[in-house]
């Protein structure tokens, strides 16, 4: 295979799909590290992993540039299936600048348990914009593939490819409401409380007058990105099941990443815990344990919606059926569903209405980004990528 040649476009896309998974992944695992204090070198497992995967997307975004100068201008290739790989290559761009100050940061302040610093910031806003990019750039080879384009030699691939990718930004966007609702790490940051007081367990008058309006911010953030994905998902496969997939792969981050290593580190690594942690015991690392199947329950609404979600659903009933989802697909995010499952059911009850309005938001945002971002993606009477006319009646079911 040429180095050049338009198949190469297949390859970019999976290695920077799976760079995104790794980032992600990596960067949940890192946050456990951090929470439970056990975190005292720059060159950790969860950092391995997590730039291994910022080197590859790196490595695919900018060879995609490379690409798209030699395709685009002889008219192998469309112009359109790179817009994912330049999105992709500003975020690159923006680890590659945040990687040393993340060193830098650790060596001078300490290894602390916030999202909100500087390079944490820039780390995060880097991985989002790379998982968007692959993302899209995935969708709109799926698009251009079953228009017709012979793109690969395996076009069983691309699908995965999609699927893959579409687990991942759910993932990556519910690891933006983590970074946009911190309000622990945002009065670090900004000074309002120092590090010390966390510490002594000291309260912190800033975060006591926002935790809660920050709390019911996550809990829509999640619904909407939940929403975002389901319906996406509906509308590039025919085939019931596959955002079920993309769920259960989501879980499985959760459930290894997440809830899985905080509870092997509290049940036989002795870690000496943080403020955000209680009882860093081992009794604790048991519970946990125990709470990843009733965790895993999380998955049957979603299985249940996709199976009974009809294809030519029309577009009013698909405005309502958000409102369903986002309180289910907020579930899926394990951290939360815990602290949901901690807090009881009166709290489940108070960020219900959050939650639904979140789904409602997901599919609007799905309605207005589509036509820009993904042609034919959810709106009818659309161009496809390969700029073939498709009629359609049903605002879902185009391909």
């Amino acid at each position: 295979m040429e180095l050049f040649s338009q198949k190469m476009i297949l390859p970019i896309y999976a290695v920077g799909v799976a760079g995104a998974f790794l980032q992600i992944t990596g960067a949940q695992w890192d946050v456990s590290a951090h929470i439970l204090g056990i975190v005292e070198t720059f060159f950790t497992p969860a950092h391995i992993v997590l730039y291994t995967g910022i080197a590859l997307v790196a490595l695919a975004s900018f060879y995609g540039l490379l690409l798209r100068s030699k395709t685009v201008g002889n008219g192998s290739l469309s112009r359109s299936l790179f817009t994912g790989v330049s999105i992709a290559a500003v975020g690159s761009s923006l680890q590659i600048i945040a990687a040393p100050i993340d060193f830098w940061w650790h060596s001078t302040y300490g290894f602390d348990p916030f999202l909100f610093t500087p390079a944490h910031s820039l780390l995060i806003t880097g991985m989002i914009l790379g998982g968007i990019g692959m993302t899209l750039g995935s969708i709109r080879l799926l698009r251009a593939q079953r228009a017709g384009q012979e793109l690969t030699n395996k076009p069983r691939l691309v699908p995965a490819i999609a699927i893959l990718a579409l687990a991942t930004i759910w993932a990556q966007l519910n690891f933006f409401s983590y970074w946009t609702t911190d309000v622990t790490g945002m009065a670090y940051t900004f000074g309002y409380c120092s590090i010390q007081q966390f510490r002594a367990s000291v309260p912190c008058p800033f975060v006591q007058q926002f935790s809660t309006v920050s709390f019911l911010i996550a809990a829509g953030i999640f619904a909407a990105s939940g929403t975002l994905v389901f319906w996406t998902s509906k509308s590039l496969f025919h085939r019931t099941g596959v955002i079920t997939s993309i769920a259960l792969i989501l879980a499985a981050i959760y459930s290894a990443a997440a809830l899985g290593f905080s509870a092997y580190a509290l049940r036989f690594l002795n870690p000496p815990g943080s403020w955000y942690i209680n009882n860093a015991a081992p009794d604790e690392g048991t519970r946990l344990a125990l709470f990843i199947p009733l965790y895993l329950l999380s998955l049957i609404p979603i299985l249940v919606l996709d199976l009974s979600t009809k294809n030519s659903i029309g577009r009013n009933r698909l405005l309502g059926l958000s409102a369903l989802v986002g309180p289910f697909a907020a579930l899926i995010d394990g951290r939360y569903a815990l602290g949901l499952a901690e807090s009881g059911v009166g709290v489940l009850a108070f960020v219900v209405v959050p939650m639904i309005l979140g789904g409602i938001v997901g599919w609007v945002l799905l309605t207005r980004l589509a036509r820009g971002l993904i042609p034919n993606l959810t709106i009818p009477d659309t161009r496809s990528i390969a700029g073939e006319h498709i009629s359609g009646k049903r605002p879902i079911r185009q391909s």
